[in-house]
């Protein structure tokens, strides 16, 4: 499926579902081939953050969308100022964080458009459920750029 139709739940979810594990797929080839223990364990984590997105859309079926509150996240906007780091067996942390970074800001950009887009109230409540997501991730992602690669000194 390479797009997503707005009128169909099930459409939506099913693409969401194939987007979460295109993702989790790509962070396992960065587990496998990463040299640095600590590098395969941190990609081995975003595996389980994208494997808990990817249960919770097979479960979103079974619940009540309206019941979904998001939760208001503060955007660092670090990943802005960023560029794409390609996956190399010898990354360090601090590019392994960047890469990271960018695509949670991608996906999250991508769940904001097609929120948008949708006219439908579920469909477009799910892409929004699918951006806050994608912010918490981000975010996430960008307190441990902040705390742990950008230190300052007084």
């Amino acid at each position: 499926m390479n797009t997503v139709s707005c009128t169909s739940m099930s459409d939506v979810v099913s693409f969401a579902i194939q987007k979460e594990q295109k993702a989790m797929d790509f962070y396992i080839k960065c587990s496998q081939r990463a040299k640095n223990p600590a590098l395969k364990q941190f990609f081995d984590e975003l595996v389980q953050e994208e494997q808990r997105h990817r249960d919770l859309l097979k479960e979103l079926y079974e619940l009540k969308l309206n019941e979904i509150k998001l939760k208001a996240v503060e955007d660092l906007k670090i990943s802005d100022y960023l560029l794409d780091v390609s996956f190399r067996d010898d990354l360090t942390y601090q590019e392994a964080l960047m890469l990271a970074m960018k695509k949670e800001e991608k996906a999250h950009a991508f769940y904001a458009a097609w929120k948008n887009k949708c006219a439908g109230e579920k469909t477009a409540k799910l892409f929004a459920i699918l951006e806050n997501e994608e912010a918490q991730h981000k975010r996430k992602l960008e307190n441990l750029y902040d705390e742990e690669i950008l230190t300052w000194e007084a």
